[in-house]
């Protein structure tokens, strides 16, 4: 068995912002590497202003994340100058906003706004703020959801799995379809060792299947972090950090992720290229262990969290296994109608190993030798023809797009 190649990008083309460190929760879980640094200011407007004109030539979407990116004094300004440099966006909160209409209302003009990621960890209050840390933010983030959805703002729900809501994925679930939210992303615990909140692998391996059994049963839910495949099977996709994605912090250093604290270079004082090739990012690149390469579900699974890794002192995800030396599922089965004409629903970006398909998070490398079917697929041309043309290697590829979502059938 060979082992896989990672396809790293030229340079990042998706961003979390990381505006200030402040924040009104206090969760129990949270993930913030400088959490102990609330008080230091952030970046001014004018320095994220000079983070974004840097990373617009690259950016495909930005993720603006904090602490609680709301509370930045200049939160206004910093989604105005996206809007003035068209760069597409989503907001990733925990719901308790200072002045929730106004928000509210500002946002409705930002057409650059992809959708609200709203952090709502249980169905209840006991739940939710066992997590959150804070009485009475389970009441102000469920107003805050419906208030965003009532004015057509696209909302999708953030819950990381803890012990207080294990039993609530259904009911979480029932509430976000209440609140008139697109979908739930559940997300594994990361971060230091806690088990006040943090569930056992037993539990965390139930959970994952109670949640993948909803998903296959047509319920809008997704996995909104890796877990390796070798821990337990699921339709969680690998991590893009060092590969396609960045953080930059509340003072302009990027990041691998959200959860690293290894700062590989500061955008106030270097280019994106050179914190992206930096010796700093090549060692996280290099973190991954060599058996991990060596397994038949990497492409999908990434090799697991390597935060989490470093986090705890390990050599790899703790919930990392034996690499597993053959796909533990066959992919999910699309029907093609032969009249069906496929349509692309990306954009396209050239790399020196092929091109890359980007939608929202989706980032899908394509070789150069594909690209004659990329074109076949202009909503004009049918499923028979391609294969016509093509062959069935070329019908196995449009589905394989159709299935990472980044080509629609009509």
């Amino acid at each position: 068995m060979s082992a896989m190649a990672v396809l790293i990008l030229s340079s990042p083309v998706l961003y979390s912002l990381e505006l200030t460190p402040a924040c009104n929760n206090r969760c129990r879980g949270c993930y913030n590497v400088f959490a102990n640094e609330r008080a230091r200011p952030p970046l001014t407007l004018e320095g994220w202003r000079r983070i974004l004109d840097c990373i617009k030539p690259h950016a495909h979407l930005v993720k603006l994340t904090g602490g609680e990116p709301t509370l930045h004094p200049h939160f206004a300004g910093i989604v105005t100058h996206l809007r003035e440099l068209d760069i597409s966006f989503s907001l990733f909160t925990n719901g308790c906003w200072p002045n929730p209409e106004d928000l509210v209302a500002f946002l409705k003009t930002v057409p650059q706004l992809r959708g609200l990621l709203i952090s709502l960890h249980g169905a209840t209050p006991a739940a939710h703020e066992a997590f959150s840390g804070v009485p009475g933010s389970f009441a102000r983030t469920v107003a805050n959801i419906r208030r965003a959805t009532e004015a057509g703002l696209p909302v999708t729900i953030s819950a990381v799995i803890h012990r207080r809501n294990l039993d609530q994925f259904q009911a979480i679930l029932d509430l976000a379809r209440d609140l008139g939210a697109d979908h739930v992303a559940f997300n594994r615990y990361l971060g230091p060792r806690n088990p006040a909140i943090e569930p056992t692998d037993e539990q965390l391996r139930q959970a994952v299947l109670t949640i993948e059994t909803l998903r296959q049963d047509g319920a809008p839910v997704k996995f909104g972090n890796c877990i390796p495949r070798c821990f337990v099977e699921s339709s969680s996709t690998g991590c893009l950090s060092g590969v396609a994605y960045c953080t930059i912090d509340p003072w302009g250093n990027m990041r691998p992720c959200n959860h690293s604290p290894l700062k590989c270079g500061n955008l106030l004082e270097q280019s994106v290229e050179e914190a992206w090739h930096s010796a700093e990012m090549q060692r996280w690149r290099g973190m991954i262990p060599a058996e991990c390469h060596l397994c038949a579900e990497f492409p999908q699974c990434h090799g697991g969290c390597r935060a989490m890794a470093v986090e705890l002192g390990l050599e790899k995800d703790p919930l990392a296994g034996a690499p597993l030396l053959a796909a533990q599922s066959p992919p999910e089965r699309i029907t093609l109608y032969e009249g069906l004409r496929p349509v692309g629903a990306y954009q396209l970006r050239e790399e020196k190993f092929g091109y890359v398909l980007m939608r929202g998070n989706r980032i899908v490398p394509v070789a150069f030798a594909h690209k004659a079917v990329l074109d076949a697929c202009n909503g004009q041309t049918t499923l028979r023809e391609i294969e016509t043309n093509f062959g069935v290697e070329g019908l196995w590829l449009v589905a394989t797009l159709a299935r990472r979502g980044v080509i629609e059938l009509r």
